[in-house]
């Protein structure tokens, strides 16, 4: 029975009604709780951000705060080796260390320097005793105020050192000379000193300021570098921005397999504008030799050989300086190439001052002429240097007085097989070469049989570098670069 406000129909609808009212309702809720968890999200992750912001702040803040800098009165002193020495206390105000590197100018003139550090308790408080030589690079004079500080930053570790030699009177090459003679004192006097790009010291025993020319790694900006022959092991010495007569000497490789047509022509145009700016081209024999070249063709190993020693002529004869130049062709034996001077007068080297351009006119052909007599498949290297060594001899009478450096290029695209009494071709140069200190060899290789490991223990105790050309750009750039420029490479 029912009641009377009881009706089964309007109650189911009711119910119905009042649960797809909580549907929404339930819906709107989930809703809002995703938003309130998204804004939480957001905000924690700002939160985060913000935090970062600061940590990465403070850090900035740390790695840019500024060394402490103390000013510091010069005192020259003798035997230093390049290190700057303060007193402890000193050092403890700077918060550097013993062998730390510091860095040092003149306020008012802004001259300064970098150096390695040494402490002294009985260097007096406030004083930085510097040595004559950085002291003069710098342009500090004894009495002089200096700020100094903590150098921010590490030195790069140089594998190579190529540095200028500059004489303070007398020539270039005498300049050199003495610094070879002296290469133990050089060595001492430079070791654990700090150069940086444009670093230049006078080095008062030799008579020469000393420029760094380049490094490996190059140093840039603020970078600096520490000379460590431990690791260096060899670096270079060449005359600063002036230019070094010498005389030269080409051996080139005419066994049969330098015939071998394999090397690619690519970017010959400048070693072209070269020939081109003394008026090699209007030599006939000049401009017929030229015409092979193609660029992107294979040519004969021995076309390039000659190319590159045609171009090296040119640039000893644009020079102007007088300087011999011999060409010695080897295969089963050696044998200098003659040259028909002016005046009917035949010499085994070429004379600019006494041929002008007659030797280039005659080079081509002559090499190209004993190729075509020769069948022999025999490297000589030996005898091509004992040679060469005659050759030295007799200039070094003809010339006494100049004492004129030369320089031997050794190019070959094989290894030696072939020596007398005098031994192989590392032991020639060991024996006859490694002593001096007027001669340079160096070594070119070509094609893809050369003996790498001989090439380069020729050019090492001969005090020059091993070159593998891939091409005859290659060649040609390097043989224009070594007609240039007398460069000595050391061993420590």
């Amino acid at each position: 029975m029912l009641m009377p406000d009881e009706n089964p129909i309007i109650d189911a609808e009711k119910s119905k009604a009042e649960e797809g009212a909580v549907k929404p309702l339930k819906a709107v809720k989930k809703m809002v709780k995703k938003k309130e968890d998204v804004e939480h999200k957001v905000n924690n992750e700002k939160k985060e951000e913000e935090v970062l912001k600061k940590m990465f702040k403070e850090a900035e803040e740390v790695k840019t705060e500024k060394a402490p800098k103390k000013t510091l009165r010069v005192m020259v002193g003798e035997g230093l080796s390049g290190y700057v020495i303060i007193n402890d206390a000193d050092a403890g105000e700077l918060g550097v260390y013993e062998g730390a590197i510091v860095e040092f100018e003149d306020p008012l003139s802004g001259a300064g320097g970098v150096a390695l550090v040494h402490l002294d308790k009985n260097v007096p408080v406030g004083t930085a005793v510097i040595e004559p030589a950085l002291s003069e690079a710098c342009g500090l004079d004894e009495g002089f105020e200096i700020d100094m500080k903590r150098f921010e930053g590490s030195p790069q570790k140089l594998t190579k050192i190529s540095f200028g030699i500059e004489p303070l009177e007398g020539e270039a090459e005498e300049a050199i000379k003495r610094v070879m003679d002296s290469k133990k004192e050089f060595q001492d006097w430079l070791d654990g000193r700090v150069i940086f790009k444009d670093w230049v010291l006078k080095n008062p025993k030799l008579n020469v300021n000393v420029y760094i020319v380049s490094t490996e790694p190059p140093l840039t900006g603020r970078q600096v570098g520490i000379i460590n022959f431990a690791e260096i092991k060899e670096y270079e010495i060449k005359p600063w921005r002036a230019a070094v007569p010498f005389n030269a000497i080409l051996l080139i490789d005419v066994s049969r397999s330098m015939l071998t047509e394999d090397m690619k022509v690519t970017n010959i145009a400048p070693a072209v504008e070269a020939i081109k700016t003394i008026g090699g081209e209007e030599i006939p024999e000049v401009k017929e030799f030229l015409e092979q070249f193609q660029e992107g063709k294979s040519i004969k190993r021995v076309a390039g050989a000659v190319f590159a020693a045609l171009l090296y002529l040119v640039e000893k004869v644009g020079r102007g300086y007088g300087e011999k130049v011999a060409i010695i062709t080897y295969s089963e034996d050696a044998e200098p190439i003659t040259f028909l001077m002016t005046g009917g007068i035949k010499l085994p080297y070429f004379h600019p001052g006494k041929s002008k351009m007659a030797g280039v006119s005659q080079l081509s052909r002559l090499i190209i002429d004993r190729l075509n007599r020769i069948s022999s498949q025999h490297t000589n290297m030996s005898q091509a240097l004992m040679k060469a060594l005659e050759l030295i001899e007799i200039w070094s009478k003809e010339d006494e007085e100049k004492k004129i450096p030369t320089m031997v290029v050794l190019l070959s695209d094989g290894f030696p097989d072939l020596w007398g009494e005098e031994g192989p071709p590392v032991q020639v140069v060991h024996d006859h070469f490694s002593g001096r200190n007027d001669v340079v060899i160096y070594t070119v290789g070509i094609g893809g049989d050369v003996q790498e490991r001989i090439m380069e223990a020729i050019a090492s105790k001969g005090r020059g570098v091993y070159f593998k050309a891939d091409d005859l750009g290659d060649l040609l750039n390097w043989y224009q670069r070594l007609a240039r420029d007398l460069v000595v490479r050391l061993e420590v």
